[in-house]
């Protein structure tokens, strides 16, 4: 597979992943295998995927625009430390934290799919669990009546995203709706989280992992990058609407029967 093709089938999963209860991690190292190249450790690649992942981001900033400039506007208004647009920035925290302490061991958990098999198929026992849990039982139907406690108690959710196959979207809005965010109200939550906990890690990736790109090399990064970019604004419009109405229940067969077929592949040395 020529490089500008690897850019364009990555771009999708990216899209596709990112956002979905469905682990993007999982689906980077299925085909990370699939393509026989080491995404992890080979620097132009680790670069790529971080470039796409900003390119996702972005479709979140692209639906949420409306929301954000409603958030800054009325923080200029009425700045208050409990303000929505502060408690997301709080919320970003509890990941940061974890993932800094952390790093080696979450680092090797990535080596391997065992563990990440295993959090798909948690993470699918876990959803419907909490969602028949909480049913009927919601206090929060909008972003800006969350109160602090739910903000940091969603924070530290998300930090069990740092864990290869939980999901972080599934973390998140699973988290909110423990605490009594509706679900319209933990997506939304999640997916404005997102910006913020992305693009600080996306950064720090870059930092960390530069390297010198040549002159063809921008061209497949620019394919990916709007690949993913394209792909995600259809993905985040279509699971807002879906989620809203429908819960993340639909996603637990898919989560289970991936979860087993990487188990499967681990035990049969298809994958490390």
């Amino acid at each position: 597979m020529n490089d500008l093709a690897l850019a364009v089938l990555l771009g999708v999963v990216e899209g596709l992943t990112e956002f979905l209860p469905v682990s993007s991690t999982a689906h980077m190292l299925l085909v990370e295998q699939l393509v026989g190249v080491d995404l992890e450790r080979d620097s132009f690649w680790k670069t790529f995927t971080v470039v796409i992942q900003l390119g996702a981001i972005l479709a979140v900033v692209v639906v949420y625009a409306g929301r954000f400039r409603s958030l800054a506007s009325d923080f200029l208004r009425h700045p208050s430390w409990r303000h929505p647009s502060i408690l997301v920035m709080a919320a970003v925290v509890p990941a940061g934290a974890i993932g800094l302490l952390a790093k080696k061991q979450l680092d090797a958990a990535m080596e391997h799919a065992l563990p990440i098999g295993i959090a798909l198929i948690a993470g699918a026992i876990a959803i419907p669990l909490i969602e028949r849990g909480r049913r009927d039982r919601d206090t929060v139907s909008d972003v800006a009546n969350v109160t602090p406690w739910q903000a940091l108690a969603i924070g530290f959710a998300q930090a069990l995203a740092l864990v290869p196959g939980v999901s972080r979207s599934a973390a998140t809005i699973l988290g909110g709706r423990l605490v009594g965010l509706t679900t319209r109200a933990a997506a939304d939550f999640s997916f404005l989280l997102s910006v913020p906990t992305m693009t600080a890690a996306a950064g720090y990736s870059l930092l960390k992992h530069r390297a010198p790109i040549s002159p063809d090399r921008w061209l497949v990064l620019a394919v990916g990058f709007v690949t993913a970019f394209a792909v995600a604004l259809i993905v985040v419009a279509w699971f807002l609407h879906f989620v809203k109405r429908r819960g993340l229940s639909w996603f637990v067969p898919y989560r289970i029967i991936l979860g087993l077929a990487v188990i499967a592949a681990w035990a049969t040395g298809v994958l490390k």
